[in-house]
């Protein structure tokens, strides 16, 4: 039987913490970058692709760890990271 309040609560947590988390990771890895690699000037598109993907993780992480729904937080948590992988494909393609 679906527990409809789980969707909601899993939604809610994995929404909030997912535009807390890419604003917050997006300006931590700006700062992270300008302070300790003076040479390096990184493309904001990945930037924000590695924010939105690491935020996504983490509010994915945390809307199944609020549900105590432990396997499929773990599952998911590795499939966000491997989509990451699209990553650095994009970076080449946008340093052509």
């Amino acid at each position: 039987m679906l527990i409809y309040t789980d969707f909601i609560i899993f939604g809610l947590m994995d929404n909030l913490v997912l535009i807390l988390g890419m604003y917050f990771s997006y300006v931590s890895l700006e700062h992270y970058i300008d302070k300790y690699f003076d040479s390096i000037r990184a493309n904001p598109l990945i930037l924000a692709c590695i924010s939105a993907g690491l935020g996504n993780t983490f509010s994915d992480g945390i809307g199944f760890l609020i549900t105590l729904n432990f396997a499929p937080m773990a599952y998911t948590i590795i499939g966000c990271l491997i989509g990451m992988l699209i990553i650095p494909i994009l970076h080449k393609l946008v340093n052509k």
